[in-house]
């Protein structure tokens, strides 16, 4: 009897060593939550951080080569279309436009089917931008075609009249070639008539501008005497804002017209794009000033600002 209680005993006490009790096994389960949620907090924190650097670089990246393509732009040009320069006849602004909108001639050294000429070279003669007809940028439209030109709130404002509104100011050709601001709206040569110097002979009045030996021979359309008119325009580079995006416009190689022409998008997440005409004090050079902001999803933001000036790059 007593070995039977002693071997009871026994197979009791086992049993008790090798199982748990239920207390235990809740502390078990709530002290294995607490582990998982500490590891789920420290991967959590550790995924949203790299997510958090991974959209800052993003942003980084766009922004600086929206800004490199702008600069570029800048820099490597004869001629800035937009901003306009400053009005005094209107009630808004014309050389700072916030949205932005950014417009340039396109630079006069690319060759990009490397056939020997400059992509701005519509006629191939080596030269550029030296027959403008009436419209100047050649695209059919008013000023360049879907593009607020003066700010006024309204696009391609003359759509169905003859497109000779360059400046989109309400009059056409009141400009001509010449370095002087004929019309007195602060800009200069922004709204040239097919006679490019309005002396009503083509080329230069009096003088032999192609070198064949004739003075003054054809039409007063022809700006450089080669016997056609109005066949080298302006070729223009356009950033602006869709929506959220900040499009490049890059005329296509050897255009038939203004409207042959490939946009792009440079950045996305644009929280804010703004452009300023800047005239220096005394000098014919102008600045633009560039201000770019992104804004992730996530709350992360990159902001660039600078200024170039126009041609700096030539």
């Amino acid at each position: 009897m007593t070995a039977m209680n002693q071997t009871y005993k026994q197979h009791r006490g086992f049993s008790q060593s090798a199982g748990y009790t239920l207390v235990e096994l809740l502390i078990a389960v709530v002290i294995a939550a607490m582990l998982i949620l500490g590891i789920y907090s420290v991967v959590g924190g550790s995924l949203r951080a790299r997510e958090h650097s991974r959209e800052q670089n993003d942003l980084t990246r766009q922004a600086q080569f929206a800004m490199q393509r702008m600069v570029q732009a800048v820099s490597r040009t004869e001629r800035l279309l937009l901003p306009l320069a400053e009005n005094p006849g209107t009630a808004w602004s014309e050389s700072t436009r916030d949205p932005g909108v950014l417009a340039v001639t396109l630079d006069p050294t690319i060759d990009r089917d490397s056939d020997g000429f400059a992509d701005a070279d519509n006629d191939k003669d080596g030269r550029i931008d030296e027959d403008l007809g009436n419209d100047n940028s050649n695209d059919n439209m008013p000023g360049l075609i879907g593009i607020d030109d003066n700010n006024d709130g309204n696009i391609d404002v003359t759509a169905g009249t003859p497109n000779k509104d360059n400046d989109e100011d309400g009059v056409d050709t009141e400009d001509h070639l010449n370095g002087i601001d004929d019309d007195g709206d602060g800009s200069i040569d922004e709204d040239i008539q097919q006679d490019n110097n309005k002396d009503n002979a083509p080329g230069l009045s009096g003088i032999d501008d192609d070198g064949d030996g004739l003075v003054d021979e054809g039409q007063s359309s022809d700006d450089d005497e080669d016997g056609q008119s109005n066949e080298d325009w302006l070729d223009p580079v356009v950033y602006f804002l869709s929506g959220t995006n900040l499009m490049e416009r890059m005329p296509d190689i050897n255009p038939v017209d203004g409207t042959d022409y490939t946009e792009r998008v440079v950045a996305d997440n644009v929280s804010s794009f703004r452009t300023t005409r800047i005239p220096a004090a005394g000098k014919r050079a102008v600045v633009v000033e560039i201000s770019l902001t992104l804004q992730g999803v996530g709350g992360n933001e990159i902001g660039l600002n600078t200024h170039v000036r126009v041609g700096s790059g030539l």
